[in-house]
């Protein structure tokens, strides 16, 4: 990459909002590069186009049309994918040249709002940003949340679907005071979309799909967190919370009677310590301790209270006439709750939320096995307290065909025409991704039972594909279902069901470890990647190049003789080819095609 390429973008990196260079020809090879393998780039939107047969042309075609404020976003294609619920969720597919655009206008709104030199965004925002996520959310949840009395529980009617334009870019001025970047934004949100063949203004929302819709959202929803932050000003007050006076007088009789016994714990001194550990070591309710917690993730919320109930009706309340008349937004009286945290859960990012374990009279055993001894810890009512919702979890299994409503596996009738290995991965990756989600919680125990369904749906499974008993299943691929194949280099490789036997609880096993690399670094290295301009891969033209894509890359094929197949062993889902070369190899004219007969290695 050219020292000025560089420099361009490290100036793209501190955009303030004033910087015109936004057009930069760099930056959207860049945006190409991180969208190209995405699932859905191979989805027609409304143009009928999609990433296959893109060029630097539509780059170069792009900028100009920016420049010229010629380019119209086109609107969306919306169509209805199923919920776990077995309702319809509404999603707009834009077409591909809008996605590189709209993932062009996201860096640059990231750089502006959430940089790493300093956030414009709170803390307590956790949705679509760097370095944070649902369990970042989770993970402040357990940490900062003890002594809350009451939890409520936001929801807001619509939320994206209802974002006021006039408003967000009022929000987008006080920021960004590039009109020209501005106006670019209005197209975004007045493109509309087309329903059944009908086209529908959008007057309201942010765009459904739009690689951009999340970060506008946290942009409008930061008046949220601001009017969070003003109600902790208002409301909380007190620096600690008073000491329980039965719990001081229970503690300076034992501390009595442990000095008069000469430090023996005898049965009464037990009793007295007992005592104090089912009790709270402050008053619950002290008037004259008051705090407000906030967390957020995307349109998702909850507020705790240190207080009293009339505390937390007050501050609903207010939360309810702040987004009516400053956002356009309603609140949903219906599920929007008010919940105990000591004798109810509130419900948060898939996860059950309470304080105390069962109501705080209750001995935690923790073993530490290196000193191989265990010691007892008190677990008051005050502790923050994470479960997994075991029987929603067992009913969205149901839902997807794993299991009966009452949580008896079942065959997944629709996969056994998949190869065994796949079957076994796809099962191994639910597994996985629930277990790796939920391992902070306090009843990961029970976890166990959802392994317990996939394991024995995966056994009914592979007994319908090879029409077998569930027993003879587990006699032909053990305790473990594991499976062994060859590879087309005659390597055997093993995939088995993942079996944990790993149940003890670890609740600071959150995932809040970002993997992405440093922003700057990713682009520049995604720009000299970059195979845009290169020459064609078969016959090493230099004019009309374009990026062959295809739709999926399967493995461990007996047979390859497609050309498709040749990007397969050397690991590509993109090529460059001229405009010749990628006709033929859609009328399949290079069938048979050998990978030494590639004009360049594209690694």
């Amino acid at each position: 990459m050219s020292q000025t390429a560089l420099q361009r973008l490290e100036v793209l990196q501190r955009l303030n909002g004033k910087n015109k260079n936004w057009v930069n020809k760099d930056l959207y090879i860049i945006a190409y590069e991180r969208i190209k393998s995405k699932p859905g780039n191979m989805t027609q939107g409304t143009d009928k186009a999609t990433i296959d047969g893109f060029s630097s042309k539509w780059i170069d075609s792009i900028i100009h049309d920016l420049k010229t404020e010629k380019f119209q976003f086109r609107p969306v294609r919306r169509t209805e994918i199923p919920k776990a619920n077995g309702g319809k969720r509404k999603l707009g597919i834009p077409t591909i040249r809008d996605k590189i655009v709209q993932e062009v206008m996201r860096m640059i709104l990231e750089s502006i709002y959430d940089s790493q030199k300093g956030a414009y965004f709170h803390k307590s925002s956790h949705g679509f940003r760097p370095n944070k996520g649902t369990h970042t959310a989770l993970k402040e949840y357990r940490q900062k949340w003890k002594a809350t009395n009451w939890i409520i529980e936001g929801d807001i009617k619509g939320c994206f679907d209802n974002i006021d334009h006039h408003i967000l870019v009022n929000i987008l001025k006080e920021k960004i005071q590039d009109e020209k970047f501005i106006r670019l934004i209005w197209k975004l949100l007045r493109a509309g979309y087309m329903e059944f063949g009908t086209f529908a203004n959008s007057l309201v929302g942010t765009p459904q799909g739009g690689l951009v819709s999340p970060i506008l959202a946290n942009v409008y929803l930061n008046e949220l967190d601001n009017k969070a932050e003003e109600l902790k000003k208002k409301f909380n007050k007190g620096l600690a919370k008073r000491r329980n006076p039965e719990y001081g007088r229970i503690a300076s009789k034992r501390g009595y009677y442990l000095k008069k016994s000469g430090g023996k714990a005898t049965p009464y001194i037990k009793e007295l310590t007992k005592q104090m550990r089912n009790m709270p070591w402050g008053i619950t309710d002290d008037p004259e301790f008051i705090r407000l917690r906030y967390i957020r993730y995307a349109d998702d919320w909850i507020f705790g209270v240190c207080g009293s109930l009339e505390l937390a009706k007050q501050v609903k309340e207010e939360l309810k006439i702040f987004l009516q008349e400053k956002l356009k937004l309603t609140l949903s009286e219906e599920k929007t709750k008010i919940t105990h945290a000591q004798s109810g859960q509130a419900h948060f990012l898939g996860t059950d939320l309470s304080n105390g374990r069962n109501g705080g009279h209750i001995f935690v055993t923790t073993t530490t096995r290196k000193a191989k001894r265990c010691y007892k810890s008190r677990a008051g009512k005050t502790t923050p307290t994470m479960k997994a919702p075991i029987a929603k979890l067992v009913q969205k299994l149901c839902l997807k065909g794993f299991c009966t409503p009452i949580g008896v596996p079942s065959c997944k009738g629709g996969w056994t025409i998949l190869d065994t290995d796949q079957i076994i991965t796809r099962f191994n990756s639910i597994n996985r991704g629930i277990q790796n989600y939920y391992r902070f919680v306090d009843n990961f125990a029970k976890v166990g039972r959802i392994q317990y369904i996939l394991k024995f749906s995966l056994a009914k499974t592979l007994a319908k594909k090879y029409r077998i008993s569930v027993s003879k299943v587990f006699k032909r691929f053990g305790k473990d279902i594991t499976f062994r194949t060859k590879s087309t280099n005659g390597k055997t490789y093993v995939v088995s069901f993942y079996n944990n036997h790993d149940w003890i609880r670890k609740p600071s096993a959150f995932q809040t470890t970002d993997t992405k690399p440093e922003l700057l670094k990713v682009m520049g290295n995604m720009r000299v990647r970059s195979k845009l301009g290169n020459p064609c891969a078969i016959c090493n033209a230099k004019q009309d190049i374009e990026m062959h894509h295809i739709r999926h890359i399967r493995r461990n094929k007996k047979t390859r003789n497609s050309f498709n197949d040749v990007l397969s062993e050397i690991n590509r889902k993109q090529i460059p080819v001229c405009k010749e070369c990628h006709k033929k190899i859609h009328r399949g004219e290079y069938d048979g095609f050998k990978l030494s007969n590639l004009a360049y290695n594209p690694r």
